[in-house]
């Protein structure tokens, strides 16, 4: 059951999850700074919000996305990433110190909008493959 189960993750991008938390772990390890980066949490604020990457001290927060096909749904996703650092700061009472956004598929365009727009926003990009 217990392998039936990791299966189901992996094939619904849960491995793509734990991934992004180990490439923010060792990012922040590099600043000097150990985070306990937890995966798929919810916060029992605003009638329960469910953030893919979850570190309240210091807050980190990402949102986790396998495909991207339209500049539409990357702008929904950075939206819903702007959505979960607001929910994040109201339950830790804290700032947001990193907050990314991991894609791992997307179009060459979407990745122009997505490295613009992240930029724009401070918002730390990392994109697995694009795809013409």
């Amino acid at each position: 059951l217990t392998n039936a189960l990791f299966d189901i993750r992996e094939a619904l991008g849960g491995g793509f999850e734990y991934y992004s938390a180990r490439v923010v772990r060792a990012l922040l390890k590099e600043r000097g700074i150990e985070c306990d980066i937890r995966v798929n949490i919810t916060l029992p604020i605003e009638n329960y919000k469910e953030i893919d990457i979850f570190c309240p001290d210091p807050l980190v927060v990402g949102e986790v996305t396998i495909t991207l096909r339209s500049i539409e749904e990357a702008k929904n996703q950075i939206e819903k990433l702007k959505s979960s650092v607001s929910v994040a700061e109201k339950f830790t009472n804290k700032q947001v110190y990193f907050k990314f956004l991991a894609v791992e598929i997307t179009t060459d365009e979407v990745a122009k909008y997505l490295l613009d727009k992240c930029k724009e926003e401070g918002i730390y990009l990392i994109i697995g493959r694009e795809i013409k």
